[in-house]
């Protein structure tokens, strides 16, 4: 298990993760989180933190990911991930940015509760081209404020 706490972080990375192994990241301040083209096989916790650029590209959480209570200043991307076998859960962020949700397969229950999407979010964006997002093990969306379809 590996846990993360009160640091200031420039880059958050595979370099400094191990995808193996359960990772809690709490009340951190981290300039950029890039998990791009990660496959996390523990749960992912992201609690408290003030982040300032997300990129989630072909990102798995195939144990899940809670990412609770924290402010995203900057624009988040979540794109052609998920594959989750357990739930990802976003409870009680402010994204000051867009949060881009894009071509993911969600086969767990995706979870968003109490946020606020002050630019908005594309997670129920219906575009029709095959890149919708899918919500195969089930979607509860309840107290956001903000667009969730923005495109």
């Amino acid at each position: 298990m590996v846990t993360i706490s009160l640091q200031n972080i420039k880059d958050l990375n595979s370099e400094s993760l191990c995808e193996s192994s359960s990772i809690t990241i709490e009340k951190c301040i981290i300039d950029h989180i890039d998990f791009c083209s990660l496959c996390f096989s523990e749960e992912v916790v992201i609690r408290g933190c003030v982040i300032h650029k997300i990129d989630m590209l072909s990102t798995f959480f195939e144990k899940g990911l809670r990412f609770e209570n924290n402010v995203i200043m900057g624009d988040a991307i979540f794109e052609a991930g998920g594959h989750n076998a357990a739930p990802i859960s976003f409870l009680g962020n402010v994204f000051h940015g867009v949060f881009h949700v894009f071509d993911c397969v969600f086969d767990a229950p995706l979870i968003v509760r109490d946020n606020i999407f002050i630019k908005g979010t594309d997670l129920l964006t219906k575009e029709g081209k095959g890149f919708d997002n899918s919500f195969e093990g089930g979607l509860s969306i309840d107290n956001n404020l903000g667009i969730l379809n923005v495109w």
